[in-house]
């Protein structure tokens, strides 16, 4: 079975979702004003660059990818 663009767009929403809420409720913040950030990040654009094949991953490697932008390595805090 091939992967549709369409699939691989909601594979990457729920993905976001799943990190987003993960990480703000460790961090104790809102996921909207987590997300606000994450959207701005180098690491959601690479998330829908096709390319990367991030999208592909879990919520957790997502996470460290984005603590690696923010931090240069993983960061305990968002977990």
């Amino acid at each position: 079975m091939s992967v549709t663009p369409e699939m691989r767009e909601l594979a990457t929403e729920y993905l976001v979702e799943m990190m987003i809420e993960g990480r703000a409720e460790q961090q104790g913040v809102s996921p909207r004003e987590l997300f606000g950030e994450f959207r701005r990040s180098r690491t959601m654009e690479a998330l829908f660059d096709e390319g990367t094949g991030l999208w592909m991953n879990g919520p957790d490697y997502l996470s460290d990818e984005w603590d690696i932008e923010l931090y240069g390595t993983w960061h305990a805090a968002s977990r």
